[in-house]
């Protein structure tokens, strides 16, 4: 992250720079030369973001880590699945997460209705007495043809399909590249504590070196791809708790990039197993793939989808649900002044909003992994019982 005290220049190409300015808080880019500027990018304040995690959306993120077992499958097909489904409708995070918007489009609804019924057509009491409009004037009616509102349904769908794909596609990508993490750290594991006592009376701290070195990549792999509200005390707790080696674990802690440091103690813990030549190159594939998953990871993380195409997105459909009371208006004079357009609108605006909601919360998709359970339960576990079974020979 970016703040004051930390200006960072960078080459976007030869004849162009990138420049981070701390009064406007903005990235400027433009001419290496001096010539004209234009505002790149605007990065949060910590101040900010501390205000953002505090809301629901945020906050919820932490119980949708999903971790299944046997038990939560068969949970899931249970045969009262879509009763219980449509009874927590109302508890459902996305629909509590668009506690603004659907409001907003309710009003909208509300106010087409009566301007509709007051002011232009008039209106019917309770008791079905007809009533003229309440002022004599000649006012625009807020009402569109209904065929020619359909006409941009089929674009609208094929970007939220197009988004949510995309979404989806990074969280399994991501998903992905944890489970080469997972399984390039058992490998690293296995081989290196069974080779290493084939060759050697190896020392037991060895190892325990190995074995630390191994699980604090996937820790600091976490710690990298979460924000620093929520991870830097439990990471600098698990270094003071779970490294026994000191000098290691302050250097995680001063690391610029801490999943480099990881790697880089990974190598030099497996050297210093000295292993056949041969068995060392095995050895260092996994290790490999690891910076790899790294990259992937980074990759994910750090480039999101074109923000020009998700904000079009995102204005499309506000307008789109905002010009819909207008096109549901005449359909729905069956119903009592026409006031059952408020429902209507409001239902289809809660899926329709959900599904461009899905897509933003699985765009990043590390908050909403399981990591903390991949790290221990998936990795810590197995490679500390292999580091334990090769101390006892």
């Amino acid at each position: 992250s970016f703040t004051p005290s930390n200006v960072s220049t960078k080459f976007v190409s030869q004849s162009q720079t990138s420049v981070y300015n701390s009064q406007t808080r903005r990235f400027v880019t433009g001419r290496a030369d001096g010539g004209e500027k234009y505002p790149a990018q605007i990065t949060p304040t910590k101040e900010q973001v501390d205000e953002w995690m505090k809301g629901y959306g945020e906050e919820s993120r932490k119980y949708r880590r999903s971790y299944f077992t046997a038990g939560d499958w068969v949970r899931t097909r249970r045969p009262d699945r879509f009763v219980n489904n449509l009874a927590t409708t109302f508890n459902s995070g996305l629909i509590r997460q668009l506690s603004v918007e659907l409001p907003t489009i309710s009003i909208v609804s509300v106010f087409v209705c009566l301007y509709n019924t007051l002011l232009i057509d008039g209106y019917e009491d309770f008791f079905g007495a007809h009533h003229d409009k309440i002022i004599d004037a000649m006012l625009p009616p807020l009402q569109a043809p209904f065929n020619a509102f359909s006409l941009p349904v089929g674009a609208l769908g094929l970007l939220l399909t197009f988004r949510t794909n995309v979404s989806f596609q990074r969280w399994n990508q991501a998903r992905t590249a944890w489970g080469k993490v997972i399984n390039d750290s058992r490998s690293i594991a296995r081989m290196g504590c069974t080779w290493s006592r084939q060759y050697q009376n190896i020392d037991d701290s060895k190892l325990q070196r190995l074995g630390e070195a191994i699980c604090s990549f996937s820790r600091t792999l976490q710690n990298r791809v979460l924000t620093p509200q929520e991870d830097e005390a439990d990471f600098r707790e698990y270094c003071r708790t779970r490294l026994t080696d000191e000098k290691y674990a302050e250097k995680l802690l001063t690391a610029k990039h801490r999943p480099t440091a990881s790697l880089a103690e990974i190598t030099s813990s497996v050297v210093d197993l000295g292993l056949d030549p041969i068995h060392q190159v095995e050895v260092e594939l996994p290790i490999t793939g690891l910076c790899d998953a790294l990259g992937a990871s980074e990759r994910i993380f750090t480039s999101p989808v074109p923000t020009f195409y998700t904000r079009h997105t995102a204005r499309f459909l506000a307008f789109w649900l905002l010009c819909m009371p207008l096109a549901l208006y005449d359909p729905f004079k069956v119903s009592w002044n026409h006031w059952a357009t408020i429902p209507a609108t409001t239902i289809i605006s809660a899926f329709l909003l959900g599904i461009e909601e899905l897509a933003t919360q699985m765009e990043e998709p590390f908050s909403i992994l399981p990591m903390e359970k991949m790290c221990e339960g998936s990795i810590a576990t197995p490679v500390m019982e292999q580091v334990e079974r090769s101390k006892r020979g």
